[in-house]
């Protein structure tokens, strides 16, 4: 009985160490109850009495078994406190090293890294919150996103996380000075090629020297100042349309009114012509007359003297003077006509005054030709008078008188009549000049207006071609700086002044060269829009290397706790296994003893104890696994996602 008490006593001692040690892993091995503990103390204080006999094999297996835990403490714990602890433990000549280690000395150097770990993250903190607000917009983040985090983003953002975002930062630095500066090369560009408004509001932007103002500028300046030169250049160019149209109506009215002012001219020659004939008319009809009267005159004499005087003389004379009216009435005839053609002109150029002339010349064409006839009557008269003179004395003397009486008072009327033709034609004549008398003043009036206003259109439409040359050589300009050909520029400004004198001709030039350099503004913004376009790109492919990189922080994060549950399942799993062999040493020891169900049961609740711990264990270890491999994908995938964006950058600049 006496041989088992050591060996019993060895046993239960190393059976409550590690039941102490194995603490810890209650919630992952259920099973240690303190009645066991309870059962145990009981055998020990029923041992304690007997003298303390020489180690047992089984002791010296229970404080090797001590020795290689210790062990492995010391060379595999992730705790350099502890690890340094276990390495005292292992060195000490004091015999108890290795148990005080198991029971406190783990647990201080644990605490005492607890206490390491949240100073050195006090410590970094600070330095952290050092550090808010100094860097660029990615380091500012990061700077607030370890602040919420916990002490290992801390401790890595130290160690290179700082040195990533400033070197992201240095590269967006890089890429918004590059975009800065193709964004000024673009407005010094709009100062060369643009018009009056954009290049005044792109010097006023150059000349602030603000990246943002110039960006803000190509984004939404630029339209509004496009705009009002747009708007600028169609009042121009309908200023100057007005003017061309202005032009050509005065071409127009100068030329009707050169035509209206021959046909005038000639309207009045026609009408001086038929004066002229009227007149000759009649005095051709007063001649007759007087030849009548003479004729009359012969009659009275034969018929006092009762002789025949001859009448030939008088009847060749009134023949002539009826030869001169007819005459003077068909010229009279033909100006009238003449005159109507002219005021037909005269109507067609819509410049009437003088029209009335024609109508002038048509009354006196009739009066003309009234006298004509009262020429011929006057010749019938003196007819009329040598018949009655050749009948005297014959039975037939009264009725030739009669008829000579028939003949004189037909002359009588018809020489009335004429007279009223005169009068009417002199009437109308007289009217006639007295408005055209007005409407020469008025057309005086008017044609002084119309010189002023001539005046006036010639100097808009000197004026339009002159600008018309203006805008034709900046046309030019614009097309030399878009295409970068200067030879071709000297050309094209030669040419332009040279054939830009008439102004149609200019304003269609430089249609067409705005034309041009609307299309190198558009290839411009469509290369603006593409670069856009790409520097989106680079940016999602950037946020998406970012939110890769953290998730493989998390996913490591996730990793390293769970190799930590891991390892700690792992060493609860071997003190279980130990103790479960301690038991079960113990109850083969106690074999035959009064102790031996007791420590049958303890064994027995050991080993579930242990395998409890090797299955949480293994569980442990395959989670680890499984975290490290997400950890790996993750990093990966970062990778993956950090090289795209390098490409979508390089593809951006």
């Amino acid at each position: 009985m006496r041989e088992t008490v050591p060996k019993a006593l060895s046993g239960l001692v190393a059976l409550t160490l590690l039941g102490g040690l194995a603490a810890p892993a209650s919630a992952a091995a259920p099973t240690a109850a303190p009645a066991d503990l309870a059962a145990l103390r009981h055998v020990v204080s029923a041992l304690a009495d007997g003298p303390t006999p020489a180690p047992t094999a089984l002791e010296a297996l229970s404080a090797d078994r001590d020795r290689q835990l210790v062990d492995d403490f010391a060379e595999f714990d992730e705790e350099e406190e502890v690890r340094e602890a276990a390495r005292a433990a292992l060195e000490s000549s004091d015999p108890n090293a290795i148990r005080d280690f198991l029971e406190r000395g783990e647990a201080e150097a644990r605490q005492r890294a607890k206490d390491k770990r949240e100073a050195v993250d006090r410590d970094n903190r600070t330095k952290i919150e050092a550090l808010r607000g100094t860097g660029g917009p990615f380091f500012n983040a990061e700077v607030e996103r370890v602040l919420k985090g916990d002490a290992l983003d801390r401790a890595d953002f130290l160690a290179f996380g700082a040195d990533i975002a400033r070197q992201r930062d240095k590269e967006t630095e890089q890429n918004e000075r590059e975009r800065a500066a193709e964004n000024r090369k673009r407005v010094e560009m709009l100062v060369a090629v643009g018009g009056p408004e954009v290049k005044r509001t792109a010097q006023a932007v150059l000349a602030t020297n603000d990246d943002k103002a110039i960006a803000e500028y190509l984004e939404k300046g630029y339209r509004a100042a496009a705009a009002k030169d747009a708007d600028d250049r169609a009042a121009h160019e309908k200023a100057q349309q007005e003017a061309l149209e202005a032009a050509e109506r005065l071409r127009d009215l100068a030329e009707k009114t050169a035509r209206a002012a021959d046909a005038r001219g000639k309207l009045i020659t026609a009408h001086g012509a038929a004066v002229k004939a009227l007149k000759e008319a009649s005095n051709a009809m007063s001649a007759a007359a007087a030849q009548s009267r003479a004729a009359d005159r012969l009659l009275d004499a034969d018929r006092a003297g009762r002789k025949v005087s001859d009448y030939g003389p008088v009847k060749a004379e009134v023949a002539r003077q009826v030869g001169i009216a007819s005459a003077s009435a068909k010229a009279a005839q033909v100006a009238a006509g003449q005159a109507k053609v002219q005021a037909d002109v005269l109507v067609e150029t819509g410049l009437t005054h003088g029209v009335q002339w024609s109508e002038v010349a048509t009354g006196i064409a009739a009066a003309a030709d009234a006298a004509s006839t009262a020429s011929a009557t006057a010749q019938h008269a003196v007819d009329a008078t040598a018949a009655d003179a050749a009948g005297l004395g014959s039975a037939r003397e009264a009725e030739l008188h009669a008829q000579q009486a028939v003949k004189w008072r037909a002359n009588a009327e018809q020489h009335a009549k004429a007279a009223a033709q005169l009068a009417a034609a002199a009437a109308r004549q007289a009217q006639i000049a007295a408005t055209a008398a007005a409407k020469a003043r008025q057309a005086r009036i008017d044609a002084e207006a119309a010189e002023k206003a001539a005046w006036a259109h010639a100097q808009k439409t000197r004026d339009a071609r002159v600008e018309a040359q203006r805008q034709a050589k900046v046309a030019a300009e614009q097309r030399v700086v878009a295409q970068r050909e200067q030879e071709l520029a000297a050309a094209a400004r030669a040419r332009a002044e040279q054939e830009s004198k008439v102004a149609a001709e200019a304003r269609l030039r430089a249609e067409a060269e705005q034309r041009t350099a609307s299309a190198k503004r558009a290839e411009a913004q469509a290369a603006a829009a593409t670069a856009a376009q790409k520097r989106a790109e680079a940016q999602t492919q950037e946020g998406v290397a970012a939110k890769a990189d953290q998730k493989a922080r998390g996913d490591e994060r996730t990793a390293r706790t769970a190799r930590d549950k891991a390892v700690e399942a792992e060493r609860l799993r071997d003190a279980e296994e130990a103790r479960a062999r301690a038991a079960e040493a113990l109850a083969a020891a106690a074999q035959g003893t009064e102790h031996a169900q007791e420590a049958r049961n303890a064994a027995t609740e050991a080993r579930a104890a242990a395998n409890a711990a090797k299955t949480a264990a293994g569980q442990a270890r395959a989670a680890a696994d499984a975290a490290s491999g997400a950890a790996v994908r993750a990093r990966q995938a970062a990778i993956e996602a950090d090289g795209a964006a390098g490409k979508a950058r390089a593809r951006r600049r």
